[in-house]
């Protein structure tokens, strides 16, 4: 699944965002583009899931069709 995260601007941010997903049961792999400003997750879990945890950590997310 691949997301948009518009309020990743720094290196900090792409870290937290890494951080906080790869911490999430289920996840099996997770790449952050900082430069595109989206997060690519591989795993068994739902979008939602990660839209919540992403938006309670302050970084918005959308899913990208």
């Amino acid at each position: 699944m691949k997301f948009t995260v518009e309020n990743m601007k720094c290196g900090g941010c792409s870290s937290a965002v890494h951080s906080k997903l790869d911490a999430l049961a289920g996840v099996e792999q997770v790449s952050v583009d900082l430069a595109t400003k989206t997060v690519e997750v591989h795993g068994q879990l739902e979008a939602e899931l990660i839209i919540e945890t992403l938006t309670e950590a302050g970084y918005p997310a959308e899913l990208i069709d």
